[in-house]
Order: structure tokens, then C-alpha cells, then sequence
């Protein structure tokens, strides 16, 4: 990726393009890890403070990506070491009144959407209710899009062993959601 090569080099303008590119998809894949807005602004500027510092360190221009990701992952872990992370509730407003985890409203009747409503919630709270190891990769994987061998570098651990894990959360997932399909 060009913006890295010179952004290594000192070009601000290219961090800047780099940041632009990417902290929207870091903060939604923190967000999904501590489940606060405000926790997830914090440590993505943490990450991009610490990605700024370090950036002359990254060897091959291309592992980018994986490496913005285990940056944000160590943050991410850091901060569960020193304190257990706030929780949203999914009822939470914005300051608009809107729900915090809600998509906006686009459906067409009232019972449309409260149905389309009540799945984003049982979604959501499945997502959560992941053990973390399962929950960070299929965050990556499903949300953010990434890989499996990008995954598989963020989170320091085999190919195979990322495939059973993203294959089991959506295991859980799919079970969850048909189960609520059902009723």
C-alpha cells in the first residue's frame, strides 16, 4: 500500500489517508470487544497514537492491516487486565434519542420494524454473550471481513484453530437466531 510506504517516510498526509482508511473499522471491531462507545474511541486513538510511533518498525508495507488490528487487539487486552470492560445496555440513547446499537430506521410499517428491531437485539446480545475468543474472531471475520489468514495473524494463533473458532461462533449465532426465528 503506497500510504504506508510513505507514511513511513514522514508523510503526514498518508497517516492521515491511513487513518481515514481504517478507524472507522477499528473502532467498531474495539466497540464489539468492550461493548462502550467510550472505551472504543479511547483505544482506537491509542492505536493509531501507537501505530503513528511504530510505523517505521512495520517490515513488509503490506501486513498492514493484521498489524493496525494486533495493535488495537493488545489495547484492547490491556485495558480487560486493568479493569473489567463497561457494558452498554442495547437500550442505551444516543444523544439524538436513538438506540446506541440500533441501525436507523428505514423500514416501511410498525411491525416491520419492531420484528427487524427484536432480531438486532438477539443478534447483538448472542454476539456478546460469545466467549471472547470466539467473539473477537467472528467480529473479524464477519463484520470487519477480514481473512482468515488476517485473522489468524491478529490473533496470534493457527489458521485451522481460527476456522474451527469462526466456524463454532456461527455455529452459536445461526442457533441463536433460528432458535428466536422459531418462536
Amino acid at each position: 500500500m503506497d500510504w504506508v510506504r510513505k507514511a513511513k517516510k514522514g508523510d503526514i498526509g498518508s497517516f492521515q489517508r491511513l487513518y481515514e482508511a481504517f478507524a472507522r473499522r477499528v473502532l467498531n471491531f474495539i466497540f464489539r470487544m468492550v461493548n462502550s462507545a467510550e472505551e472504543a474511541e479511547d483505544l482506537t486513538q491509542e492505536t493509531f497514537v501507537t501505530v503513528y510511533q511504530k510505523l517505521g518498525t512495520l517490515k513488509e508495507n503490506d501486513r498492514f492491516e493484521p498489524w493496525l488490528f494486533r495493535i488495537a487487539r493488545n489495547y484492547i487486552y490491556q485495558r480487560y487486565r486493568a479493569r473489567p470492560p463497561n457494558m452498554v445496555s442495547v437500550e442505551e440513547l444516543d444523544e439524538d434519542g436513538q438506540p446506541v446499537t440500533q441501525i436507523p430506521d428505514v423500514r416501511k410499517n410498525p411491525d416491520e420494524s419492531y420484528q427487524e428491531r427484536e432480531l438486532e437485539d438477539v443478534v447483538e446480545r448472542t454476539i456478546n454473550a460469545l466467549p471472547e475468543k470466539y467473539r473477537e474472531v467472528f467480529v473479524l471475520s464477519a463484520i470487519q471481513r477480514l481473512s482468515y489468514q488476517q485473522i489468524a495473524e491478529i490473533v496470534g494463533r493457527s489458521l485451522p484453530s481460527v476456522k474451527t473458532d469462526i466456524h463454532r461462533a456461527r455455529l452459536a449465532v445461526r442457533r441463536q437466531v433460528k432458535d428466536y426465528l422459531k418462536v
